[in-house]
């Protein structure tokens, strides 16, 4: 449910999903119950947060690891202690994203300690404050109030969780419950078999660089198997150990043989497991891509190197505004940003992983 939740987040941002339910289901949320949740999917990071916390905090044999009905009522049991823990914890998480963390820091927090605030509230209202600004979430400031009330939290998450299992997930889930339930009951792999060589194995996809490594170096891989997820992986991390979700959509690949690689054939014939978040990043890129003008300035910014605004629009003869109007555009994709200098430079990375993520999709 949580990685449902991440799905129609990306979906209402705009961005690319594995599938099209998501998007559909984006679609037809009440909008009032979108605006309500937006404080809430944004200091969650899209649900991502809440996932982590529950597959910390969710004990194994718990039953809401395959029923909605007890996940909700564990969810709807939570005290406003472990709530507002929830929302502190999430603001952290946020605030901290891609910075390294000492686990000696005090502030550090784990997934798994989340039971109530290790801070003030007036801290947890400038840390949620700063969370809504940076997503951006209208009236950041007016709208932080809402993230300190445990009990609007809990009811607005329960009320967006409840709208995705009925408008989606309660008929997937069912579907595939048989195809699921198969796929936990596979047991360990043979000895000798490589983390990433394993997931592809067991999902039938090739896990991109990044996963592979991760999986090949953790100290304990566990695969989960997931509705929702179409052809991409998505990965969880805890310390050393590596989580993979996945859709039981394709076919397994054959089981490996003695001294097979995960570079081997017949690993060569499976398709690129995309992950999620790299899937999700493509629509900004080609949306900003697709129009010719924007096309344009960024091609002349490749062979050209860093422009004025002006050179852009002598080279190109089209008016200034045009120019200056599909700049801002780009630079909303993050495809360009402006340098000290007031000229215009094209970011070559997210470029070319929107190039190769679809040269991924081809494979």
């Amino acid at each position: 449910m949580p990685t449902g939740m991440v799905l129609v987040d990306y979906a209402l941002a705009g961005m690319a999903t594995p599938t099209p339910e998501p998007q559909l289901v984006a679609e037809e949320l009440p909008a009032d119950l979108v605006r309500a949740s937006h404080p809430i999917r944004a200091v969650l990071a899209h649900g991502t947060v809440l996932r982590d916390v529950l597959l910390a905090q969710l004990p194994p044999e718990h039953e809401g690891h395959t029923s909605w009905p007890a996940l909700r009522e564990w969810l709807a049991d939570l005290d406003d202690a472990h709530i507002l823990g929830l929302v502190e914890f999430g603001a952290y998480a946020c605030l901290t994203y891609d910075r390294p963390t000492a686990h000696d820091d005090p502030a550090h927090r784990q997934p798994r300690d989340v039971a109530g605030m290790l801070g003030s509230r007036a801290v947890l209202r400038r840390d949620v404050t700063a969370v809504l600004e940076s997503w951006p979430v209208p009236r950041a400031g007016r709208r932080s109030a809402e993230l300190l009330d445990p009990s609007s939290v809990r009811d607005t998450l329960l009320e967006l969780l409840d709208a995705i299992w009925e408008l989606w997930f309660e008929r997937v889930w069912h579907d595939q419950l048989s195809a699921l339930r198969a796929q936990a009951s596979i047991g360990p792999p043979p000895p000798g078999c490589g983390g990433a060589q394993w997931v592809s194995v067991v999902t039938g996809l090739r896990p991109e660089a990044q996963y592979a490594e991760a999986a090949d170096q953790a100290r304990r891989l566990t695969l989960v198997p997931c509705p929702g997820l179409g052809r991409s992986l998505s990965l969880l991390r805890d310390e050393h150990d590596i989580w993979v979700l996945y859709s039981p959509a394709y076919e397994p690949a054959p089981e490996p043989r003695p001294g097979d690689s995960a570079t081997e054939a017949p690993s060569q014939r499976r398709r690129t497991g995309i992950s999620v978040g790299r899937l999700a990043s493509l629509a900004p890129a080609m949306r900003a891509l697709g129009d010719r003008t924007r096309l344009a300035i960024v091609l002349q910014l490749l062979d050209d190197g860093p422009l004025t605004m002006q050179q852009l629009v002598d080279v190109l003869q089209v008016h200034q505004s045009t120019v200056s109007r599909q700049v801002a555009a780009l630079r909303e994709a993050g495809l360009v940003e402006v340098d000290e200098q007031r000229r215009i430079v094209v970011d070559r990375d997210p470029v070319r992983q929107a190039c190769h993520t679809l040269l991924d999709a081809l494979e």
